[in-house]
């Protein structure tokens, strides 16, 4: 069994997060502004939009680990995924030759095309 090491949201999911955030907002301004007690109608109004996204955002999230987030994306890639040990017998198989060096270069050069690291700032 794998270890959770990471959540996955999708896009709809972090939408509705963000949906969370405006409702809370708008919440918290409503008190701010509000000199006397707010009725109990009044601020069920105000948390049913906030409780509804909270819970689509919660419902939306999925548990994985870093395995299978690679094996996915390798997937989408149209790359093979291989298991550690056949990684690590085609690295050293690879690694004999120029031309495995190539390859390897080749496949890292298009990693990054598809897929470019973050610029440190």
């Amino acid at each position: 069994m794998y270890m959770i090491d990471r959540y996955e949201l999708t896009i709809p999911g972090h939408m509705r997060l963000v949906d969370a955030r405006s409702a809370l907002n708008h919440l918290e301004r409503l008190v701010q502004s509000t000199e006397e007690p707010l009725g109990r109608d009044q601020l069920v109004d105000s948390l049913t939009p906030l409780v509804e996204a909270l819970n689509d955002a919660a419902d939306d999230v999925r548990a994985i680990n870093g395995h299978d987030a690679f094996m996915r994306q390798a997937c989408e890639w149209n790359y093979i995924a291989l298991s550690p040990s056949e990684r690590e017998m085609l690295h050293q198989i690879r690694c004999c030759n120029d031309d495995g060096k190539k390859d390897i270069c080749k496949m890292v050069s298009e990693t990054m095309n598809r897929k470019p690291m973050a610029v440190p700032k």
